[in-house]
């Protein structure tokens, strides 16, 4: 009886030793098991948090939706480009046009004016008789060159005193109705401008006359020059004698060919 007794209580603490050691394995493995759980979870998490590997709907429809929207504006562009690329040049040309006829106004309007300076037609009376000379002095053969030179010279030293003449006469053409429509009372022209003009022929005319003739051809064309502008004209308001000098001046151009 103690001995039944006796074993039964030994069974007793070996099945509480027992439980209690079980219990003890389940409290390590709940411990030891909760890390795992936890860094399970955490990866979860984490595969959850990431992108997903197909791309998104709503990203590739914004894509497309900016992708044709560029495309649209490329083909506009492309569309409307003929027509901007056809005004620009329309432009362009227009006022390459204008620019052109411009310039043409211009040369026209002091190509007159200088025309009307010279006394164009005078001056080519000048030079027939300056090129008679020059024919008859020549004898049995006519320097031909040498005659275009001469006459080129005489014409431009001639246009520089007539242009002269209506830079000191200016007060004067513009009181009489048959001269105030010239270039210098008519304000086409300005006074500096007609005697840059005036010296600038003059200089011409009388260098190629010293280079392409001889310097005889060019000192009758220099005193015919001073003859008529600087005495002749300011002569024609205070004296008779200016006619002795016109006479002078005429008779200048025949020796000079």
């Amino acid at each position: 009886m103690w001995r039944s007794s006796l074993s039964f209580s030994s069974t007793r603490k070996l099945i509480s030793s027992s439980s209690s050691s079980s219990s003890a394995h389940r409290s390590v493995y709940s411990v030891a098991a909760r890390p795992l759980q936890s860094l399970s979870e955490s990866s979860s998490s984490l595969s959850v948090a990431a992108p997903p590997s197909h791309p998104n709907p709503s990203v590739s429809a914004t894509s497309g939706v900016g992708l044709i929207g560029r495309a649209d504006g490329v083909r506009r562009f492309a569309s409307s480009s003929p027509a901007a690329v056809t005004a620009t040049a329309f432009d362009a040309s227009s006022l390459a046009s204008s620019r052109a006829r411009d310039a043409v106004d211009l040369a026209r309007h002091y190509g007159r004016c200088y025309w009307e300076l010279s006394k164009a037609r005078l001056s080519l009376l000048v030079v027939a008789t300056s090129g008679t000379g020059f024919v008859l002095g020549s004898g049995s053969v006519v320097d031909i060159p040498g005659l275009c030179w001469t006459c080129g010279g005489t014409m431009m030293v001639a246009a520089a005193a007539n242009s002269l003449n209506q830079v000191f006469e200016i007060n004067n053409d513009a009181k009489m109705k048959r001269t105030r429509q010239r270039p210098l009372p008519s304000g086409r022209i300005s006074v500096p401008h007609a005697v840059a003009w005036a010296s600038s022929v003059g200089v011409v005319g009388t260098t190629l006359l010293a280079y392409k003739t001889n310097a005889l051809a060019a000192g009758f064309a220099a005193s015919n020059l001073i003859l008529y502008a600087f005495v002749y004209t300011p002569l024609k308001q205070i004296h008779p004698v200016n006619t002795w000098v016109g006479a002078i001046v005429g008779a200048i151009p025949p020796l000079l060919g």
